[in-house]
Order: C-alpha cells, then sequence, then structure tokens
C-alpha cells in the first residue's frame, strides 16, 4: 500500500518536469521568432519621396538602401569613391538579366552573368564585365556634377524610380540593357549649395595655392584639358591637373572598367533646354555625327509628343556658341570610344536650376520618356557605330602642340563669363568681338558726320533765291513759289506811277485786273 502513493508522486514530478520543459521550449522559440521579426523590423528602410521634394544627400542614399534592399534581385549599390569632406559616392547597377533573378526561368539564370563582383581591395562590390560579341549593353547616367543643378540629381532618381519600382512597364528595356546610374557625382558641393549658397557650381576641395574653392568637375577631364579656363577664381576653373578631384577620379575608374561594355552614355544638366553630342572643345563634328542627331532626335520627339516641350539638338560647340575643353562626354566619346554619348540640359530658362517643387515631378517624367526613347534607339543603332577605326581626334581651332601630343594653352582671346546662362555653358563676349562693335560704331558716326558736313557745304554753295530742300521732302512734295511780277508804267488805281503790281496770295496776277489786260 506505501508503493502506490510513491509511484503517484513519481508519475506528478515527471508531469511537471514535462510541462516546465515545454514551457522552456516554447519561451525559447517565441524569443527566437520576437528576434528574427525585429531583427527584420531593423532592416526596413523609410522609403524617402523623390517625387515631390528635393532629397539631401542622406536621403538620396536611403533611396538607394531601400531599392537595394526591396529589389535585390535585380538592384545594388556600389560604393565608387569618397570625396574631399568624406562622403560616398555610389552608383546603382540595374540588371534584369543575372543568374540571381529569381523571376527569370532556371533556363536563362544559367546562361546570366553575376549580379555584381568584388573589387580589387575585397571591400567594396563592382559590376560584373561582360565578355562576347553582345557585351556592349550598357547604359551608363551621370547627375549632380555641377551643385547648383538639383533638378538633375531629381530627375536621375526619377530614373532610377521607373527602371525599378515601375520595372513592370519597363521591362522590355530591361531585358535588353543594363543599367548604372549616378545621381550624385557631387556630394560636398550639392550639401554646400542647400544650405548656403544656392548658386555654388563646383566641388568643395580647397586649394593650397590660392584661398578659392573649388573645381569644375565636368573640365577636369583628361581630353584637351589645357585648353580650359585656368583662372583658380572662375566658375569655371579646370583644377591643377587632369583628374586631380577625387569626384572625377572616381567616376574614372568605374568609366574605365565599363568602357568595353558601355553603349550609351549620358550626362544631365540644366538649364539649356537641349540635347547635345559632342564634340565640345572644338567646331568640329564626329564621324558619327549623324547617328549622334538620330538619336538626340528621338529623345526631342518623345517629350514634344509627351507634353509638347520643345528640346534643342545640335552639337555643344555649335548650341552654346563656345567651345568647352575637358568635359565628361568628350573624354567617354573621344578617349573611351563610347560608341553613344550626350549631354541633356533639363528645362528651363523661366524655372533656373532650382525649379519649383511642384514641378520636379513633371520634368521628371517627361525626361524620362525621351531617355527611354533614347535607350531603345541606341540598341537598334549599336551595329552601326563602329569606332575601332577611327581616325586621331580632331584638335582644337588654336593650340600649340607638344611633344606629348596634348594641346597647351589655348592662345584664342580671353573671355568674360556670366552665371547668367544655363546650366553647363554660360554666355561669354570675347573682347575680340567687343573691339570690332565698337570699331563699326566709329566708323558709323564718322559716316553721319561726313553726311552732315556735306549738308552744310551745298546749303552755302546754292545760287541766291534757291533753297535747299528740306530732309525727306522731294521737289514735288514742296509747295510752289513763284516770284513777283514788276509792270512799270501802271498803278494800283491805273493811273500810272509805282510799281503797277497786283498780285494774288500765290504771285499771280487775277484775271479782272488791268494788268491783264494790257498783256493781253
Amino acid at each position: 500500500m506505501e508503493d502506490k502513493p510513491k509511484q503517484g508522486t513519481r508519475l506528478a514530478l515527471l508531469v511537471v518536469e514535462r510541462l516546465h520543459l515545454n514551457i522552456k521550449c516554447q519561451t525559447a522559440k517565441d524569443r527566437s521568432r520576437t528576434d528574427a521579426t525585429t531583427a527584420l523590423r531593423r532592416l526596413v528602410i523609410p522609403r524617402p519621396d523623390i517625387l515631390h521634394t528635393y532629397l539631401d544627400y542622406k536621403q538620396v542614399n536611403q533611396y538607394l538602401q531601400y531599392l537595394a534592399q526591396r529589389y535585390a534581385h535585380f538592384v545594388h549599390v556600389h560604393i565608387l569613391g569618397h570625396t574631399h569632406e568624406k562622403r560616398e559616392i555610389r552608383a546603382l547597377e540595374i540588371n534584369w538579366m543575372n543568374s540571381e533573378n529569381v523571376e527569370l526561368s532556371p533556363q536563362m539564370r544559367e546562361h546570366s552573368p553575376r549580379l555584381f563582383d568584388i573589387g580589387p581591395n575585397g571591400r567594396f562590390t563592382v559590376p560584373v564585365i561582360h565578355v562576347g560579341e553582345h557585351c556592349r549593353k550598357t547604359v551608363f547616367i551621370e547627375a549632380g556634377t555641377h551643385a547648383r543643378e538639383w533638378i538633375s540629381v531629381s530627375t536621375a532618381l526619377n530614373c532610377i524610380y521607373q527602371l525599378t519600382e515601375r520595372y513592370t512597364r519597363n521591362i522590355e528595356v530591361l531585358r535588353k540593357l543594363r543599367f548604372i546610374i549616378v545621381p550624385l557625382v557631387n556630394p560636398d558641393g550639392y550639401e554646400y549649395s542647400r544650405t548656403k549658397n544656392p548658386k555654388w557650381r563646383k566641388n568643395r576641395r580647397p586649394h593650397k595655392s590660392a584661398k578659392f574653392v573649388g573645381t569644375d568637375c565636368n573640365r577636369n577631364y583628361d581630353i584637351f584639358w589645357n585648353s580650359g579656363p585656368s583662372k583658380i577664381n572662375r566658375n569655371t576653373y579646370k583644377g591643377e591637373s587632369p583628374f586631380s578631384e577625387p569626384e572625377t577620379r572616381a567616376m574614372r575608374c568605374i568609366l574605365d572598367r565599363m568602357s568595353s561594355n558601355l553603349l550609351f552614355f549620358l550626362s544631365l544638366h540644366s538649364y539649356g533646354q537641349s540635347i547635345m553630342y559632342p564634340w565640345g572643345y572644338c567646331r568640329d563634328n564626329p564621324i558619327y555625327w549623324r547617328e549622334l542627331s538620330s538619336l538626340a532626335n528621338s529623345g526631342k520627339s518623345a517629350i514634344k509628343s509627351y507634353n509638347g516641350r520643345e528640346y534643342r539638338t545640335g552639337s555643344i560647340s555649335c548650341l552654346t556658341k563656345r567651345t568647352i575643353a575637358g568635359s565628361v562626354v568628350d573624354y567617354v566619346y573621344g578617349v573611351l570610344k563610347v560608341p553613344m554619348a550626350l549631354v541633356m540640359e533639363l528645362p528651363s530658362r523661366e524655372l533656373g536650376f532650382q525649379p519649383p517643387v511642384e514641378m520636379i515631378s513633371q520634368i521628371g517624367h517627361e525626361s524620362w520618356y525621351g531617355i527611354r526613347e533614347m535607350c531603345k534607339r541606341s540598341f537598334d543603332l549599336r551595329h552601326q557605330i563602329v569606332r575601332e577605326k577611327e581616325p586621331p581626334l580632331p584638335w582644337p581651332s588654336r593650340h600649340e602642340s607638344s611633344n606629348e601630343g596634348v594641346a597647351i594653352e589655348n592662345t584664342s582671346t580671353t573671355t568674360e563669363e556670366t552665371n547668367t546662362a544655363g546650366g553647363d555653358f554660360a554666355k561669354t563676349t570675347s573682347k575680340k568681338k567687343r573691339s570690332k562693335r565698337t570699331t563699326i560704331r566709329a566708323q558709323h558716326e564718322n559716316i553721319l558726320r561726313l553726311q552732315r558736313s556735306l549738308k552744310a557745304r551745298e546749303a552755302l554753295d546754292l545760287p541766291e533765291g534757291i533753297q535747299a530742300l528740306p530732309p525727306g521732302l522731294f521737289p514735288r512734295q514742296m509747295e510752289p513759289q513763284y516770284p513777283p511780277i514788276k509792270q512799270s508804267g501802271l498803278s494800283r488805281d491805273g493811273q500810272g506811277g509805282g510799281d503797277g503790281a497786283i498780285l494774288t496770295s500765290r504771285g499771280k496776277p487775277t484775271i479782272s485786273s488791268p494788268v491783264s489786260l494790257v498783256l493781253l
């Protein structure tokens, strides 16, 4: 009888232990679940509003990270380098045809390349270089080179938005082309223009030899760099040497690496409302200027059909009416031999570099229509442009050749630039033109003075009784003047004496007068 209660207590103890174990397991599972959910919650990045406001540097990077997390199967962020103030320059790669895209079929994933590679330093990722006959299918878009052109950054972000968040509407382009977009090349200058000086254009690296700060990154590329403006106080200062700025060195690394894969390069600026092709450093046209003009006109027509806005097309030097050395477009097209390269100056003179926030979405959408059409057109033109056997680059209009074959300082007349013009290309008036205008004006004044002296001499040389014609009148338009008629032997009373002149108001004798009877 005593063994039965002992067995009962043992069973009760076993049940209690099992209950404790079950409770511990459940709490561990719950904790692991809560930890996983909190980790996921920590990874969620809020999405900034890119369509209705100008983002700052942190918000731009936040949006890129948001897309890389949400669309990790075909979107990846690359760090190209760092600026003088230690800000990162980031590029977003959008590659639909890659082996990690779960939305592709298994057969297509097997034949597709990887999404990214690890860089030489092992710290950052780099885009994969495609090899083969059809390797040229990459579109490169850069914006934000000039700090005050905020709308160019927003337009580049709009292109990213269209290719990622609305990728189902642009799947045709994504299946053909790979996109690498750098929305903000000059983050230091961009932040400075947002917080202190909205008209700031250059980067923020100070110069040791002077008190001035900044270099124009679009004059710092190594293509006839010596022909650019060398005055350090200018808004378009070219820098101490080619690629002296961290921003241009970062761009050089990615462009040189991807040069064999690049099909179409597009540089976004404001506010000239034009689509331009090389050359910028000289007046000559490139060999394939007809194809480039066709590419630019395709974007122009698409934008006009979208909302009626009219863009201009032509070469950079033709539309801006001056030469620009050391630009990124000339470097990509002339040095790297990329088949197609354009500059797109966004609208407009009335809106300025920073249009109202209400216009951000409209300008971004209309620009995307033109950019997408140019991307399609570049894919169609890829077999018509073969640049491997082109002749050497044309030289600037005035240069001095050196032993190294690089253009030296431009000997043309100096220009005084004003900051009132749009975007990349400010209006300039040369001293030579001004001197021509002054000489023409002086010649015109000398001619007028000579005419006045001749008229005065003619008035003095006229015989007595003849007057000079008033200006603007012909002889028939003047009122006739008759001299008085003198008659001797007759007076006003008809009895003789006096001169006997009977005149009307016009100097003619009246019909009823005695004089008329005598004359008859």
